[in-house]
């Protein structure tokens, strides 16, 4: 194993960590938009949330239950976009990978033993 090998072993944790935390960040980011979406429209027309929803009138505030409702769908969609794209990155990484592979084809070790000879 080259200390290459080993540093590429330590580095792909740090990937995959840092992947993870794009996705919760995004989703995160997704929910906060997705609540303050829901509540400006709620804000706007409570009417059409409640007819949306089929609230009644004793259900309590609109406009909170729309953002909940806003920050949970902007937490799947949110999820769902930023594990696509951190999948497509990965997707791409390989690929880049496979073609810098091709191009460059290793090397043995032994290769210059073999070519250079020993001597006698």
């Amino acid at each position: 194993m080259t200390q290459d090998q080993s540093q590429e072993e330590g580095f792909l944790p740090k990937i995959a960590i840092g992947y993870f935390l794009l996705i919760l960040l995004g989703s995160l980011l997704a929910a906060v938009l997705g609540g303050l979406f829901a509540m400006a429209i709620a804000i706007i027309s409570p009417e059409f949330i409640r007819s949306l929803f089929s609230l009644a009138h004793e259900d309590g505030s609109v406009t909170r239950y729309a953002s909940t409702v806003g920050m949970i769908w902007g937490v799947f969609i949110g999820a769902a976009v930023s594990g696509f794209s951190c999948f497509l990155s990965v997707v791409l990484k390989i690929i880049r990978l496979r073609i810098e592979h091709r191009s460059h084809p290793p090397r043995p070790e032994h290769a210059e033993q073999i070519v250079g000879g020993n001597g006698g």
